[in-house]
């Protein structure tokens, strides 16, 4: 009885931990003052479905706040290939200068985004990429009551630079644009500008190369925006 009560732990065990969010440490450094950030890459996450602005959910552990991350001596932020990326004396210039407005400040995982975000803003990185600085760190802070105005500052951010990548043809996959066209849609109600949500998820929904689950989350969400709900936790 012993044993078969063993082997149903081990097996129950096996089970949550294959499911479990892992992760590795990796070090490297600042590239403006050499000070050592160590990441915890993800390994593995199981994910369950996601929120109607792409979050995942599920056993996904830190993985969003693990994302970006900041050196604690001058507050440079972003993903571990930012910190890997060699940088010109000319842009550790601008982004020194960029970062002292940081000084004395308590950085939290959202500011971490909005800090990335601008700084691959000052080095004219593509709209897509600091676009999703910004939807990240929107996800960091839904549920967080507090921050709500923060929140869809960085909504408002991530939409516009997303605008900014379909003007500037920066997606080759032509499926992906409608899906594209359905997040801006979701930052857009979600700050409440109705009409310009409605036109988007209008593009999403008569997008001949939308993917098949496009249209049906598109038309639903599309009904809250014609009511006027700018919902943000969903």
């Amino acid at each position: 009885m012993k044993n078969l009560i063993l082997i149903v732990v081990i097996i129950l065990v096996g089970q949550n931990f294959a499911n479990a969010h892992t992760c590795e440490n990796e070090t490297v450094k600042c590239p403006i003052d050499g000070k050592n950030v160590t990441f915890c890459v993800t390994m593995s996450m199981t994910t369950f479905g996601s929120f109607k602005d792409f979050q995942k959910q599920g056993a996904i552990g830190d993985h969003y706040e693990e994302l970006i991350n900041t050196c604690p001596k001058c507050h440079f932020s972003g993903y571990i290939d930012d910190f890997k990326e060699k940088i010109s004396e000319e842009e550790k210039i601008k982004i020194k200068e960029y970062l002292t407005k940081f000084d004395n400040t308590k950085i939290d995982d959202a500011k971490q985004c909005l800090i990335a975000g601008e700084i691959k803003e000052l080095q004219k990185k593509s709209n897509k990429e600091i676009a999703f600085c910004y939807v990240t760190g929107s996800y960091l802070l839904r549920s967080n009551d507090k921050q709500v105005e923060f929140r869809k500052e960085l909504q408002s951010k991530a939409k516009d630079y997303l605008i900014s990548a379909l003007d500037k043809n920066e997606y080759e996959d032509k499926s992906v644009i409608a899906n594209i066209n359905y997040l801006i849609a979701e930052m857009e109600r979600r700050i409440g500008n109705f009409d310009e949500a409605i036109k988007h998820y209008d593009l999403a929904i008569n997008d001949s190369n939308k993917k098949d689950w496009v249209e049906e989350v598109a038309k639903e969400q599309k009904e809250l925006a014609v009511k006027k709900d700018e919902n943000n936790k969903i």
